[in-house]
């Protein structure tokens, strides 16, 4: 399992990453956390910028799939994807990615 890390640059933007996402069975759950304050080091320069981060628990066999769906829908700049290994969870929660999730 593996929580995937967005970075949208609206929150209208995330919200329909996560329901096309939702719809499309490759998440089981999504938070949306929206005025983050994203500072990079680029070219000698410090930038700062306000995003929104769509948080998302799935399978990590979805992982490609998920980040060609944020390819495809997301309209501005590049699309920002990772992901990071979920180690431990509820078997509650276990089973109910298990089952909302397309099978992989």
């Amino acid at each position: 399992m593996i929580l995937a890390y967005i970075i949208s640059n609206s929150a209208e933007e995330a919200e329909q990453i996560a329901l096309d996402l939702l719809e499309k069975q490759l998440v089981f759950s999504v938070n949306i956390i929206s005025n983050i304050r994203s500072m990079r080091r680029e070219k000698d320069k410090i930038t700062s910028l306000s995003r929104t981060i769509v948080l998302a628990k799935t399978k990590s066999l979805l992982y490609k799939e998920i980040e060609d769906e944020v390819k495809r829908v997301q309209t501005t700049g590049t699309a920002i994807v990772f992901s990071m290994p979920i180690t431990q969870m509820s078997q509650d929660l276990f089973d109910s990615i298990q089952a909302n999730t397309l099978k992989v």
